[in-house]
C-alpha cells in the first residue's frame, strides 16, 4: 500500500439503515461546515485527493466510497435495485447523521456517479441539503435521451454496456486482466488529453486495487443496471409530476469531456447545452464549463476548487 492521500484524515467504517458498511474519512478541520464530496465511476474517494487541501481550510469534509465501490461493502442486488441512486443517497444521509449533522444541513459535491446521488438526494430530502454542485452530468433521464445521437452513443457506450444482463458484461470486463483493461480505458479515454497523465500513481494505484476485482465489476455494472431501470424512471416521474430541485444548484462541466454535450473543440452548433437541460430540473440553477476532460477533480482541481468556494462560500 503506498503513501496515504489524506494525511490527517480519520477513517472509519459506518453501517448505514440500508444495509451498507461505508467507508468514510473525516477532515481534520472539525469546527467548519459540513461538506460531502461523493466519487464517480470507476473511481473512489481517492478522486478528490488534488481537491481537498483546497477545501478544508473552509469546511470539514467528509469522504465516502459508494456502496460496492472502493473499500465500502457489495450489498447483493438483482438488475440495479440494489444500487439506485436514492438508496445510495440514503446511504449518505446515514453517514451524516451518525457523524453528528443529523440536525445541520450540508452541502454536497458530487463528480459522475456521485453527482447522481447528490441530485437525487436533493430531490428527495432538500430540508437535509444546504447546496449542490454537480461535476460533468447531466441528469441520467437526459443522458439515456441522447443515446439516438451516434456521438453521444458512442462516448457513453458503457452506460448501455454495463446495464446488459448479469454476467455479460462482467465477464467480458475481467476475462483477460480482471478489469485493468476496461479501467483504464475509460479513464485515460474521458480525459481531454485522452492519456492517463492527470491522475497520479498513487491514486491509479488505489483504484487498480479498488476496481480490479470480480465482485466490485459486479457492483459497477449493478449501478449502471440502477441508471437504466430505476434511476432514469426516477427522473421522468419527477419531470412528469412538475418536480424540481429547490437547493441551490452549481453545475460545472468539462468543456472537452464530451458527457454534457459535444466537445467544445468539435462542437459547431450546440443546441443545448448542460444549463439548458439543467434548468428542466433546477430552480435555482448556475453553472460553468472549464477546458478540461471529464475527470475535473484531477484534470483541474485548482478550477474546480474556484467555481465551488465562490458557490458555497
Amino acid at each position: 500500500m503506498s503513501s496515504d492521500l489524506f494525511p490527517g484524515f480519520s477513517s472509519q467504517y459506518v453501517t448505514t439503515a440500508h444495509g451498507a458498511r461505508i467507508f468514510v474519512r473525516v477532515s481534520p478541520t472539525q469546527d467548519k461546515p459540513p461538506l460531502l464530496l461523493v466519487h464517480g465511476f470507476p473511481q473512489t474517494h481517492a478522486e478528490w485527493h488534488k481537491l481537498t487541501p483546497l477545501l478544508t481550510p473552509h469546511f470539514t469534509v467528509v469522504l465516502v466510497d459508494l456502496r460496492g465501490y472502493g473499500a465500502s461493502s457489495i450489498p447483493a442486488s438483482a438488475n440495479g435495485s440494489g444500487y439506485t441512486k436514492r438508496l445510495m443517497g440514503q446511504d449518505c444521509l446515514s453517514v451524516m447523521d451518525q457523524l453528528g449533522y443529523a440536525n445541520q444541513r450540508f452541502a454536497v459535491v458530487g463528480h459522475d456517479r456521485g453527482a447522481r446521488v447528490a441530485y437525487r438526494l436533493a430531490f428527495d430530502n432538500p430540508e437535509r441539503l444546504s447546496k449542490v454542485v454537480v461535476v460533468d452530468i447531466v441528469p441520467t433521464a437526459a443522458m439515456f435521451a441522447r443515446f439516438g445521437n451516434p456521438t453521444a452513443g458512442l462516448k457513453a457506450y458503457h452506460w448501455l454496456f454495463l446495464a446488459q444482463p448479469e454476467p455479460f458484461p462482467e465477464k467480458m470486463i475481467g476475462k483477460e486482466d480482471k478489469g485493468r483493461l476496461f479501467l483504464e480505458q475509460a479513464l485515460s479515454s474521458w480525459t481531454a488529453a485522452g492519456t492517463l497523465q492527470a491522475f497520479s500513481e498513487t491514486a491509479m494505484e488505489r483504484y487498480r486495487e479498488a476496481y480490479c476485482d470480480e465482485q466490485r465489476i459486479h457492483a459497477t455494472c449493478e449501478d449502471y443496471r440502477a441508471g437504466a431501470y430505476f434511476d432514469r424512471v426516477y427522473d421522468e416521474e419527477d419531470l412528469k409530476k412538475g418536480n424540481k430541485i429547490r437547493v441551490p444548484v452549481l453545475a460545472v462541466w468539462g468543456e472537452e469531456g464530451g458527457f454534457t454535450g459535444p466537445k467544445k473543440s468539435e462542437a459547431k452548433k450546440v443546441q443545448e447545452g448542460p444549463l439548458d437541460v439543467w434548468q428542466r430540473y433546477c430552480v435555482d440553477l448556475r453553472g460553468k464549463g472549464l477546458n478540461c476532460g471529464h475527470f475535473i477533480p484531477e484534470e483541474d482541481p485548482q478550477a474546480l476548487a474556484d467555481e465551488i468556494l465562490q458557490f458555497l462560500l
